[in-house]
């Protein structure tokens, strides 16, 4: 299988810790912008001013936002404690690399997400028992259709795996369910993610 190494507690705690630092810096170099825009523009009119700190507000609201999702989600995974709705509301790249976690507490002694980009298909590789999956994650509101049979299926023989895996929080079309039959694709719905929770 390509492109699968350890990924051990040490290094997934330094990739957490330099997305938390980066939103600092960002909130602290925002908010050095603002005073340089304040102290140099020639405005002293109170809906500027007023705009400028709100806008700043906003951002930095969302920075924070965005830490604690960075905390909530992204430590070592326990089993309990989630429930299938906490995942309906985080956005795909949380779910993804939470996904991780989720198999590693059920068993699979490897699972690392692939790049963002350029992944064919496929959004983690894993191992178990010695059994290699690809496996693309779909975290949807509604019914996962064919495609992503589809990609992962090509994505499976790219990276040479054994198993390939759709998994979602919602369900599958039926279209959908027909194409994973024929090709092999195993299929990880709603109540399969519950019990793995």
């Amino acid at each position: 299988m390509k492109a699968l190494s350890k990924q051990n507690f040490t290094t997934k705690q330094r990739h957490i810790t330099a997305r938390i630092v980066s939103y600092i810096l960002t909130i602290l170099a925002s908010l050095w912008l603002l005073v340089f825009i304040l102290s140099s523009s020639q405005s002293t009119q109170p809906k500027f001013i007023a705009a400028a700190i709100g806008s700043w507000f906003l951002f930095f609201l969302f920075c924070v936002y965005k830490i604690y999702r960075i905390k909530r989600y992204h430590g070592i995974f326990r089993k309990g404690s989630l429930s299938i709705d906490e995942l309906d509301n985080m956005d795909g790249i949380d779910f993804e690399e939470l996904a991780c976690d989720i198999l590693v507490a059920n068993g699979f002694e490897l699972a690392e997400n692939t790049p963002a980009t350029g992944d064919f298909g496929v959004d983690i590789l894993a191992v178990k028992n010695g059994m290699t999956y690809a496996i693309q994650c779909k975290r949807y509101h509604e019914p996962v259709g064919i495609d992503a049979i589809q990609q992962v299926y090509a994505g499976r023989a790219y990276y040479e795996c054994h198993v390939a895996v759709v998994l979602t929080n919602q369900t599958f079309t039926s279209h959908a369910q027909k194409l994973a039959d024929k090709l092999g694709v195993v299929l990880w719905d709603r109540d399969s993610l519950r019990k793995l929770l």
